[in-house]
């Protein structure tokens, strides 16, 4: 019987981008032009990546660029990114050495239909199904279920399973607006968690604090305008 995983995996969406040994854009993919838009690449070429890129990702991407060679085992070898209704893997490979042959190809995996699933027919929202995390080099795909609970990190969250944290490349409102508002719930601008492990919740001098299931057992306090939406999931 076929994997339908291997499936997916020979059918995601590639994109490319060709930048010289300066990181300026030379060229793009017509699929990179499908998700960025053509006229948002048209004028890209010319200019160096990192000046097409937020500030806050641009030393990620100049490191990551700093990373390509021939040994790519580095654990934060490939990048996240997080477009509208698209999750994309990066990865970079060096093009030649020196000379005219020398630059770099962004390599971008559309990784959306192995991690989302739409939320109704004929709509472009798509819920989270799995969690993609940075594991030793590489890209891992967590099942949503597994997930205790999730914390801001910056520009990133940690996510924790099972008293264990990896880090993920997505931040935590875009993550919030890619899950089932009642199942994974923001308690705190820095945390969302799965009701399902919650644990207990407990109340201290007017301050409301919940504890996770597993070994995240740490008490994770609650702000207060989220005690009612809390309160009423959980029963209590």
């Amino acid at each position: 019987m076929s994997n339908p995983n291997q499936y997916l995996l020979n059918r995601l969406p590639l994109g490319i981008v060709v930048l010289d040994a300066d990181y300026r854009v030379v060229s793009y993919s017509g699929e990179v032009a499908k998700i960025f838009g053509s006229a948002n690449m048209k004028n890209s070429v010319g200019k160096t990546i990192q000046s097409i890129h937020p500030e806050h990702s641009r030393s990620k991407i100049e490191w990551l660029i700093s990373q390509a060679g021939d040994d790519q085992s580095s654990e934060y070898a490939s990048m996240l990114i997080s477009v509208p209704d698209t999750i994309l893997q990066l990865r970079v490979v060096r093009l030649g050495s020196t000379g005219a042959d020398a630059g770099f190809c962004l390599i971008l995996y559309d990784i959306t239909d192995l991690t989302s699933l739409p939320v109704d027919t004929g709509s472009n929202r798509r819920s989270l199904v799995k969690i993609p995390i940075s594991t030793q080099g590489r890209i891992s795909l967590i099942g949503i279920e597994q997930v205790t609970l999730l914390r801001a990190n910056g520009h990133y969250t940690d996510v924790c399973v099972d008293g264990s944290h990896h880090l993920c490349g997505i931040p935590l409102s875009e993550l919030e607006a890619r899950l089932d508002p009642d199942e994974y719930v923001r308690i705190h601008r820095s945390f969302i968690i799965n009701v399902a492990r919650a644990e207990s919740i407990d109340r201290d001098h007017g301050q409301y604090f919940i504890t996770m299931s597993g070994a995240c057992t740490h008490a994770i306090p609650v702000s207060r305008g989220h005690v009612a939406r809390l309160r009423e999931l959980l029963g209590v």
